[in-house]
């Protein structure tokens, strides 16, 4: 990188090496800096300035006068600047109105009359060329717009040729995981900034055509930086330029701002992710032996995944409230679970909730992966179809296999509350592959690009999942193989022996005793409804039932 600084008069003036980035800092309240370049090919036709800060805001001008037409304020800014003759030395005007010293990357890149003008269509944009992009985002949705581009012997924007020669290919950088700093940023940037090194260091994940909406969502990750960078192609001529390319946090990163990245979790979200956790890991290991504490478990996870979008979308609760308020909702409904099991005793009944929520994870986890990035699923109705035919299938396919069902949902489910549980004190992802099923209640979610950085914490935080979740079903399964498939029904049990008592204190013999225990027809339901434990119509348990405490 090479700059050369001198002075003239009373502004500074900094000359930059084309297609060259170069890292500097601009004092406190410094105005009317000349950004120049020099020594130009006569080749040349335009050049696209551009201007990154992380932390405070610039103004970029094409005059001296900063006109609203040709001026641009933000962090990662930039515009055209037309080069009237050729050879002759390009220059632009930055200001810096902060009572501080700014860290910024500049770059100035060339192009040629062949090369598509990145927003040389501006409609949206106070500038006719706008080569920036815009970026807004909430703590779900990032939105990134930018405005179409011309051809670079500058047809009409509305010409069938200029519409059908342009694509727009749009990637996506993600940044180390938790590095705020502003090594990291710049470094990230400059990966960003040319053709070459944006195809190789960015992520391809959509292709559009001038048809298609220019304003993009994506999924929001705070703390996790995400930088985002378009490239237009000109099929008919096999040239290409790119834009300036655009870096967010989802968050602020300066600290006592309205929206700090230092202020990102909350007390009482990290004592229950904590004590979920704990429970996750229990249930790992005995879930299945703890029938009842299964039960409460799958209604809590239950009802807690179905009302936290619904209180944050529709009410003006505060954060920890809505975490409160479900929490208390899913220890109601995970009490009512158990009550399904006390009354009815039917384990196949019962554990149609652990086999949805079984499903859920499980298809959280496909949608996680590329598959769930298919264009085809960013619609509400084929997201919902595809995403519940998955809980359905994996439902109906282990409910026969209650038991097994059993098992494999409190190791999956447990290990998997257990690692996010260590994921958040390590501001992992790997919380996000529920968070994000959860998230498509929001409004415009299911339109949205859901690509999630995935690291080494990552991939670390998978292989534990993966050996806790062996682990706790080779070892559930090893521990009840000589027992019943379930413990026997409270309230079948309780009725039972009150029935069996009633009948010894008022029989008068042996034989009529059994008489009246004989019941009319001999109809019998199909064993796999309970679990091969009780008799469907004596009440006694199937198997020589060893002592169980639940």
């Amino acid at each position: 990188m090479i700059g050369v600084t001198y002075s003239t008069g009373t502004s500074e003036q900094y000359e930059l090496v084309a297609n060259q980035p170069l890292l500097m800092q601009i004092e406190a309240m410094e105005t009317g800096i000349i950004i120049k370049v020099a020594n130009l090919s006569t080749s040349i036709t335009f050049i696209i300035f551009q201007i990154h800060s992380q932390r405070l805001t610039l103004t970029l001008s094409l005059t001296n006068t900063y006109n609203y037409e040709s001026t641009v304020k933000g962090n990662n800014i930039g515009l055209i600047y037309r080069v009237a003759t050729p050879g002759s030395a390009a220059m632009v005007y930055l200001n810096n109105t902060h009572n501080a010293t700014v860290d910024v990357l500049l770059a100035a890149f060339t192009y040629t009359a062949n090369d598509p003008i990145p927003g040389g269509c501006s409609l949206e944009f106070p500038q006719e060329e706008a080569p920036y992009l815009k970026l807004q985002y909430s703590h779900v949705l990032t939105t990134v717009d930018f405005q179409l581009a011309n051809l670079g012997i500058s047809k009409d924007c509305e010409d069938s040729v200029t519409k059908n020669s342009l694509e727009y290919d749009i990637y996506l950088y993600f940044l180390k995981q938790n590095e705020l700093g502003a090594e990291e940023y710049f470094s990230s940037l400059i990966k960003l900034l040319s053709i070459d090194s944006i195809q190789k260091f960015g992520r391809k994940i959509h292709s559009l055509h001038h048809s298609e909406k220019t304003s993009l969502a994506f999924s929001s990750y705070p703390r996790k930086g995400a930088a985002y960078a378009v490239v237009v192609r000109d099929t008919t001529l096999k040239t290409s330029a790119a834009y300036v390319p655009i870096l967010s946090y989802s968050c602020d990163v300066i600290e006592g701002s309205t929206n700090s990245c230092a202020d990102i979790g909350d007390v009482v979200g990290t004592v229950v992710t904590f004590l979920i956790g704990l429970l996750g890991l229990f249930m790992c290991f005995f879930g299945h032996r703890f029938f009842k504490t299964e039960m409460f478990f799958v209604g809590f996870l239950a009802m807690l995944a179905v009302s936290l979008p619904l209180f944050e979308l529709g009410t003006q609760l505060s954060n920890e409230d809505v975490i409160v308020t479900g929490i208390l909702l899913g220890v109601l409904s995970g009490m009512i679970w158990i009550l399904v099991w006390v009354c009815l005793g039917i384990p196949v009944v019962s554990l149609l909730l652990t086999g949805g929520v079984l499903g859920y994870l499980f298809a959280s986890l496909i949608f996680f992966t590329p598959f769930g990035s298919l264009d085809s699923l960013r619609n509400g109705v084929s997201y919902s179809m595809v995403f519940m035919s998955i809980i359905l299938f994996l439902t109906a396919f282990l409910l026969p296999l209650n038991k097994l069902l059993s098992i494999a949902a409190t190791s999956l489910v447990g290990s998997y509350s257990f690692t996010v549980s260590i994921d958040q004190f390590t501001r992992g992802s790997l919380s996000y592959i529920v968070l994000n099923s959860i998230r498509h209640g929001y409004n415009h979610f299911v339109e949205a690009f859901v690509y999630t950085p995935f690291q080494t914490n990552e991939i670390v935080l998978s292989v534990v999942w993966g050996i806790l979740s062996i682990s706790g079903a080779v070892f559930q399964v090893y521990r009840e193989r000589n027992r019943p498939p379930f413990p026997p029904p409270p309230y079948r049990t309780w009725r039972t022996y009150v029935q069996a008592t009633r009948e010894l204190e008022n029989s008068s013999d042996e034989e009529s005793h059994d008489q009246e225990r004989e019941p009319l027809i001999q109809s019998r339901l199909p064993a796999f409804l309970y679990g091969a434990t009780v008799d469907a119509v004596t009440g006694e348990r199937l198997l020589d039932a060893r002592r169980q405490t639940l």
